[in-house]
């Protein structure tokens, strides 16, 4: 689970605004413009501003920290990784420089230095959300999935009302086998976010697993209605049809995923190969 806008906001302002006080005027001046400049999304304007802020301040440990996460929207992880370890140097009890690193490694495919941070981050706030999902991600990527269920567990625990955790736990149990369980989890996430064309796509998946082919039709139906231009779920509604021995169907879904991503035609060919000699 990606670190977001949002969540750098709620995690990362109020645990640092003490910090930030203790900066010189001029750099407080100029870490203050590089906030506006960063929750307006104007992140080349934020990093200049904190490059000032800095520059009259070696030490303002909360300015590396927002820098880095600027950096790291950018696409820049070794330079965000750069910030988060001075940040750290200079105030190595910055738990959320232990979790914005964690993540700029994961997104780095670093995944077991990840983790450590995130293992650190967890142990200074025992009740840190975002890093027991994105922890949970993590162990997800590796195929350490009954470890990314613990993580998410205590994510909705914490928070029983965020859709997206109850969707990663369900990728977990469909992963395990546990399709049944994954239904459980997709259908909750999407009482709670009915607009997300992916938590019905992965539903309709483990339906499909669970031979209840109706039921997949109808959810990827509905995935079409939110996202019509996603070849995924074309081509994941053809298969079903195939199945069904729906060979005109399956066949305007291949051809249809394959006119929205060209790079699955010689993939979806072999399908709609068959599609032509099943019977209806």
């Amino acid at each position: 689970m990606k670190a977001t806008k949002s969540i750098f906001w709620s995690v990362f302002f109020p645990a640092m605004a003490w910090c930030a006080l203790l900066f010189a005027a001029e750099a407080q001046n100029a870490f203050n413009e590089g906030v506006k400049h960063h929750k307006a999304g104007k992140l080349k304007e934020a990093i200049a501003a904190y490059d000032r802020a800095i520059k009259a301040d070696a030490k303002a440990a909360a300015a590396y920290l927002a820098r880095g996460t600027a950096y790291a929207k950018l696409g820049e992880t070794f330079q965000a990784t750069k910030d988060y370890d001075e940040a750290l140097r200079l105030n190595p009890d910055l738990t959320d420089a232990y979790y914005y690193r964690a993540t700029a490694y994961a997104s780095a495919k670093q995944y077991q230095t990840a983790l450590k941070d995130y293992d650190e981050a967890i142990k200074r706030n025992n009740k840190f959300i975002e890093a027991y999902n994105s922890r949970g991600s993590v162990y997800a990527k590796l195929a350490q999935f009954e470890k990314a269920i613990a993580d998410f567990n205590m994510g909705i625990k914490l928070n029983p009302k965020d859709a997206d955790t109850y969707d990663a736990r369900g990728l977990a149990h469909r992963r395990l086998g546990k399709q049944e369980l994954a239904v459980q989890d997709y259908s909750e996430a999407i009482k709670l976010n009915p607009k997300n064309p992916e938590t019905y796509n992965n539903r309709a998946n483990s339906q499909t697993l669970l031979g209840k082919f109706d039921l997949a039709l109808k959810d990827y139906d509905e995935a079409l209605k939110l996202d019509g231009k996603n070849a995924k779920i074309y081509a994941n509604r053809g298969m079903v049809k195939l199945r069904q021995e729906n060979r005109d169907g399956a066949q305007q879904d291949f051809k249809k995923a394959a006119e929205l991503d060209p790079s699955l035609k010689d993939k979806l060919d072999s399908m709609l190969t068959i599609a032509a000699t099943v019977k209806k």
